[in-house]
């Protein structure tokens, strides 16, 4: 067996934040290394999957039995889903990116009777995409709720290694938006917040103003999943990881540990820029904002929130 690359052997943390475009895609190698990848996008030159699946895939630690610890779909929009054929296979689970933790939102139906279904009615996906989305509700349909983040079973202990999914239940969103289709897309979104040390990153996908304020006032539909990767921490909260409970709130981790990174919601533009969450934040702004969008040749492209580059981070 080939010796490993010295960045799997350490207890660092590793994010690829790739340049697709109008997109995102998105990849976590944790200190344990584990892979969470978030989003499927890629652009006309350069696949993330190709590269994941030949540079870091082989060299990460399994977790039940998958390469990939968690695949997560922010939401159901097709420029998040363009690459989304590299989950599936002849048999279901031979592909590489095949996880054991598949998490995006859905239309099943949940034990706990609480509505968690996406109203299919209300996405708009552009013609010709049509084949991303049966795919994308294949992928979930054979998949068993609730909704999940690690299970953490190791014998290994990583101080202050963290992280958590957040997210609105669809019926709650659709009372969030109930006119503009696209906000009611885009305010499905599942948020990600990790931690490592004193660094820290949140990817809110394409989420809205009114349905991140939502999940920062704990408003009712939250759902919380949560994963700390300490042995007796995580025997004091045991189902933080499946359960919505007293996880810690998005709104106390942004003002205890602030952000090093904030993927821009909604690809950096206005519509989707969020007073709550910097007025949230441990000293008012990231030291970094990424913009995960294309250059803007027309009107139609939309703009950029100028607050970010100018006076709300240290760098864009």
């Amino acid at each position: 067996m080939a010796q490993l690359p010295r960045w799997a052997q350490t207890l660092q943390s590793h994010i690829w934040i790739f340049n697709v475009g109008r997109g995102l895609s998105i990849f976590i190698r944790t200190a344990l290394n584990q892979g969470i990848m978030y989003d499927f996008s890629c652009s006309q030159d350069f696949s993330p999957t190709k590269f994941l699946a030949k540079n870091i895939l082989p060299h990460l630690y399994e977790y039940k039995k998958c390469k990939i610890a968690q695949t997560i779909i922010s939401h159901p929009h097709a420029d998040h889903i363009s690459e989304i054929s590299c989950l599936a296979s002849k048999d279901g689970k031979n592909s590489p990116f095949y996880s054991s933790l598949h998490t995006c939102p859905h239309d099943k139906a949940v034990l706990s009777g609480e509505q968690e279904a996406v109203n299919w009615e209300r996405i708009k996906n552009p013609d010709g995409t049509e084949e991303k989305i049966k795919l994308y509700k294949e992928l979930y349909a054979s998949r068993n709720l609730p909704l999940q983040t690690i299970c953490y079973e190791s014998q290994r202990s990583v101080p202050n290694l963290e992280y958590g999914l957040f997210y609105v239940r669809p019926p709650v969103v659709n009372e969030l938006h109930p006119k503009n289709d696209q906000d009611y897309g885009n305010g499905l979104s599942i948020l990600l917040f990790y931690r490592h040390g004193i660094h820290t990153i949140l990817i809110p996908g394409d989420i809205t103003p009114d349905s991140l304020k939502h999940i920062l006032d704990g408003g009712k539909g939250l759902e919380k999943r949560y994963t700390i990767f300490d042995r007796q921490k995580s025997s004091e909260h045991p189902h933080w990881h499946d359960q919505s409970n007293d996880q810690p709130s998005l709104r106390s981790l942004l003002k205890n540990h602030g952000l090093s990174i904030l993927v821009a919601p909604h690809h950096g533009l206005k519509s989707g820029y969020s007073e709550d969450l910097y007025a949230s934040l441990k000293n008012k702004k990231p030291n970094l904002v990424v913009i995960s969008d294309k250059r803007h040749k027309s009107d139609t492209d939309g703009t950029i929130d100028s607050r970010y580059p100018r006076a709300y981070a240290r760098g864009t």
